[in-house]
């Protein structure tokens, strides 16, 4: 073989040999690069939220964690409940929370007083709340010089009762007793400890109702979905995305009952004939959007 045929041969494996190394080294650098990238389908961003009280009013988010709403929209969701409005807020302020569901007056009030939190949607624009009282009471006046219990000061209980009174023409009649939370509110009118209170559902099967809220015609936001600014700012698609899975959640109690029924009877611990009006109460009140309106915020 001559000289040049044996030239020939070496540079072509040269070459291919070169060529190999050049694939690798391709391999390789992609390779890195895709693990250095998290996927988000792997890895979902995580969310803490944070409802209010055991109430069916905070069904909607409820539901949405049950049937995998969240996780749809690409978010790792845990609820944690913490009892009041106004301490759900204190919290969302000064701790982790990413979300909270809570008191809109409570909400409010914390951003005139400056803190760094954005409303981003409301439950329902109805105050969704009756007065019950002990069954011997059938008249507005028999209430002066009782006590009717809220949750605690700033909670949504607080300010209902309150308007409640005013409207009644018993503002500073009755005394207020804070009692910590909605178990604790309920199981006072059982024993017969208060006279009444603003509920979303009737505490006890001697009760009755004496004034409907939402028949007093005003617009009223019940419960603000709140985030924290500066979550809103450097992360509004992961917001996007609870609040999609929110309203999931909400159209997943007229489609889905039976899961619903489930879902109530495991955040209320109840059952029975309660979860029949839990249900109903869920379904009547909690509106299909999460928008809310100037007027409603009080």
């Amino acid at each position: 073989m001559s000289r040049l045929a044996k030239g020939a041969r070496v540079w072509s494996a040269g070459r291919g040999m070169g060529e190999v190394r050049l694939l690798a080294a391709l391999l390789v650098a992609v390779s890195l690069l895709a693990l250095s990238r998290p996927s988000t389908a792997q890895t979902p961003p995580k969310v803490t939220i944070a409802y209010a009280a055991v109430s069916p009013i905070f069904a909607g988010v409820w539901m949405a964690k049950e049937m995998g709403a969240f996780e749809k929209h690409g978010v790792k969701a845990d609820l944690i409940y913490i009892s009041s409005g106004s301490v759900t807020v204190q919290a969302m302020v000064g701790g982790n929370l990413d979300m909270s569901v809570a008191a809109s007056n409570a909400v409010v009030s914390s951003i005139l007083r400056g803190a760094p939190l954005v409303a981003v949607g409301s439950i329902t624009n109805r105050p969704a709340m009756s007065l019950f009282v002990q069954p011997e009471i059938t008249k507005p006046e028999q209430l002066q010089g009782k006590v009717l219990g809220i949750t605690r000061h700033g909670s949504s209980t607080h300010f209902l009762t309150q308007f409640v009174l005013e409207k009644l023409g018993l503002q500073d009649k009755v005394k207020i007793q804070p009692m910590g939370g909605t178990r604790e509110v309920d199981t006072a009118i059982r024993t017969g400890m208060i006279a009444g209170a603003v509920r979303s559902m009737k505490p006890g099967p001697k009760v009755r109702m004496l004034v409907d809220l939402p028949d007093m015609g005003i617009p009223f936001s019940m419960d603000l979905i709140a985030v924290k600014r500066d979550f809103y700012k450097s992360s509004p698609r992961t917001v996007e995305a609870m609040l999609k899975a929110y309203i999931e959640g909400v159209a997943g109690l007229r489609s889905r009952k039976d899961l619903a029924y489930k879902v109530l009877a495991k955040y209320l611990l109840g059952g029975g004939d309660s979860l029949d009006e839990a249900y109903d109460y869920a379904v009547k009140y909690l509106d299909r959007s999460s928008s809310t309106t100037a007027s409603s915020i009080r």
